[in-house]
């Protein structure tokens, strides 16, 4: 289980302790673990969130590289679905 569903987990438990039937002692302590464990995890993710995270992006072309080949038909033609058609011949009957 993620952290995030743990937290979740946690905060319907601590929603439902209140309706719990136990007495009001037991009651107590466990509200209170509960919400130690919801403070703990979320002080856990935040940590997680606001630490520099390592960089995923593709490499970039340097100078030296040479710029990739142009297509060799028109944009307008392109379709990313469909592969490139040839130009047709369009004569007036």
């Amino acid at each position: 289980m993620s952290r995030a569903s743990v937290l979740i987990l946690l905060g319907v438990l601590v929603i439902l302790a209140p309706f719990s039937g136990f007495p009001i002692a037991l009651r107590s302590l466990f509200s209170l673990v509960l919400g130690a464990c919801v403070v703990g995890i979320g002080l856990m993710l935040r940590t997680r969130d606001t630490q520099p995270r390592a960089e995923t992006h593709a490499p970039t072309m340097s100078a030296a590289e040479p710029a990739p080949e142009a297509a060799s038909f028109p944009p307008e033609t392109y379709s990313p679905s469909e592969p490139p058609q040839e130009p047709r011949d369009v004569s007036p009957i």
